[in-house]
């Protein structure tokens, strides 16, 4: 599921730049091929849910944000730091504690459930 939805993301991106550069018909087909990426990770979704639970499924979600998000935020911002990149170093950091944020959110949403 991580992965169609990284692919829809991605194509979806890639549509918008390319519709600000005038290529309309290129992202036209890219935002079709990104509907489809996005069908493929909602169908994956609802199987997950299906067989694991809503709460499990927000959990397991809450997790990744929590511990792989967070910490990957964070090793590449040090790595920018030493590079000497402060303005990617603070831009990495801030989306760190938005990631933080989120999994506070998924974390409450799955207790709620």
């Amino acid at each position: 599921m991580r992965a169609n939805a990284e692919d829809y993301m991605t194509l979806a991106l890639l549509a918008e730049r390319m519709e600000a550069v005038g290529r309309t018909e290129e992202a036209k087909l890219l935002r079709e091929k990104a509907a489809v990426e996005l069908g493929h990770a909602k169908a994956i979704f609802e199987t997950l849910v299906k067989a694991e639970g809503l709460q499990a499924t927000a959990k397991e979600l809450a997790d990744v944000e929590d511990l792989q998000h967070v910490s990957e935020y964070n090793v590449v911002a040090m790595k920018a730091k030493e590079e000497g990149h402060p303005d990617i170093e603070k831009m990495l950091c801030s989306f760190a504690e938005q990631e933080k944020g989120i999994a506070e959110v998924l974390k409450r949403t799955a207790k709620a459930l």
